[in-house]
């Protein structure tokens, strides 16, 4: 075995190297390993290797680890997130202020009424 494999993880990082796992993995399916392998310089066949899912082979399955263990959710270029103080920031807003007529006018509108 070359690396812990991701089932092997502690249940707080198994799940966010999973999904880094699975992005990676799908993101390399939608452009093409061929594709993706000429681009980075390296063979196809060396790709092949970075993908294999054989308990704690793959690199690419290494690096979804690693990313978890730093703290890094691997998401798409155009998904847009805000931290976890600014989501709650939001619910607590949208909570006092929904039963406003005005918040509710402003919010479907656009803004555009004053």
């Amino acid at each position: 075995m070359c690396h812990t494999p991701i089932y092997a993880l502690s249940d707080e990082l198994r799940e966010t190297a999973r999904e880094n796992h699975r992005i990676l993995l799908q993101r390399l399916a939608d452009v093409g390993q061929k594709t993706v392998a000429e681009i980075v310089g390296v063979t196809e066949s060396k790709m092949s290797r970075l993908k294999d899912t054989t308990d704690g082979k793959g690199d690419l399955e290494l690096f979804a680890s690693i990313a978890a263990v730093l703290g890094i959710k691997l998401t798409d270029r155009d998904a847009v997130y805000c931290d976890r103080d600014m989501a709650q920031a939001m619910a607590t807003m949208l909570r006092t202020s929904v039963n406003s007529p005005d918040f509710i006018d402003i919010i479907f509108s656009g803004g555009d009424k004053k």
